[in-house]
């Protein structure tokens, strides 16, 4: 199995939190998060190779440092870096391919290893959703290409329905620890609330970024629920 970790430019990732972050401050985010799904990536047992699709500057260094490899986002949206992974990844006789957002601050390997556990034999398809099963946080195909992809809003019944549609009865796997990304102040302390140790948490705390963003949304919002927001339990 190879992942497939697209990133977006670190400079336009992350517009949303503008309220809350500086652009150099949403960068070091990105980067942060990135590093923690790569390594958690690398540290997985069934995940033959990493590939990251990419035309951010700074990325080969950190895909390296992991032992990933980087081709070159063609700056096509989403869905065109996601295939033209599961498309190398098919030309070089993968059994198939795991999709991984750069933007999960929770991932560890325990919970990439559970999805390829219960991943299926060829035609397969195992979509983990988001906290709001709304988006696909994580996307597992057998081949490669089994089916077309779908990321954007309401990815996760549009994938569901691409397997059926392609005679596959796809797996939809809820996991906590890959169902946040961060898209906005909430989901920030969301994650402080999970009480979880990685690089973008002690980013966040080390910055002061995590106390002003706690003081923002208890101001304006009900208090976070974490386990609604990560799918289940915290």
């Amino acid at each position: 199995m190879w992942a497939i970790v697209p990133i977006k430019h670190f400079e336009l990732a992350k517009a949303r939190l503008a309220p809350v972050l500086t652009p150099e401050q949403r960068r070091d985010l990105m980067r942060a998060m990135a590093t923690d799904v790569l390594e958690s990536l690398a540290a997985t047992r069934g995940i033959e190779r990493i590939l990251v699709v990419s035309s951010e500057p700074e990325i080969d260094a950190l895909a390296h440092s992991v032992g990933a490899e980087v081709v070159a986002d063609d700056g096509q949206g989403l869905n065109a870096a996601v295939a033209k992974g599961a498309r190398i990844a098919a030309e070089a006789d993968a059994d198939g391919v795991l999709i991984v957002h750069g933007d999960l601050p929770l991932a560890q390997a325990n919970a990439f290893a559970a999805i390829l556990a219960a991943h299926g034999e060829a035609p397969a398809v195992t979509v983990v959703p988001d906290g709001r099963e709304d988006g696909s946080n994580c996307l597992a195909c057998s081949p490669p290409q089994a089916i077309d992809f779908h990321f954007g809003r309401a990815s996760c019944s549009a994938h569901l329905a691409a397997a059926r549609a392609r005679g596959i009865e796809p797996l939809k796997l809820a996991l906590p620890g890959l169902a946040l990304d961060i898209d906005c102040a909430e989901d920030i302390a969301v994650l402080l609330a999970a009480e979880h140790d990685g690089r973008s948490v002690a980013l966040l705390r080390a910055s002061g970024i995590a106390s002003r963003v706690i003081r923002t949304t208890m101001q304006d919002s009900a208090p976070v629920q974490v386990s609604a927001k990560l799918g289940g339990s915290a």
